[in-house]
């Protein structure tokens, strides 16, 4: 899991973040990426009980999209925030896939 300085923590910064925010979708996650004045990246994960209806589905979306950002927030710039939204289709695969799937959203985008 990434500290709490590096995670987004209230909902009014995720609305923040979503409401003007850069869209990137990818295979495996939809991400809205807005540029702050904040000293470290922060990275917010979001999850629809409606997509994910069972505990265990959201907790391991969630657990795979956290090792994928721990990954790559070293390499991202200090004033970005970001939050993910997982799709339905990250629970089959492994969380190589979902690195190389945010890694090549990022690139797309010129982020990293």
């Amino acid at each position: 899991m990434l500290p709490r300085s590096q995670r987004l923590n209230l909902k009014k910064d995720f609305k923040w973040v979503t409401a003007g925010g850069k869209v990137v979708d990818t295979k495996f996650l939809k991400l809205f990426i807005r540029i702050g004045e904040n000293i470290n990246p922060r990275i917010g994960i979001a999850l629809s009980s409606k997509n994910f209806k069972k505990a265990h589905e959201r907790n391991r979306a969630k657990r795979l999209v956290s090792q994928a950002f721990q990954s790559t927030i070293y390499h991202l710039p200090s004033t970005i925030n970001i939050v993910a939204l997982p799709k339905t289709g990250i629970l089959g695969v492994k969380s190589g896939d979902v690195l190389m799937d945010l890694e090549e959203g990022l690139k797309s985008e010129k982020i990293i």
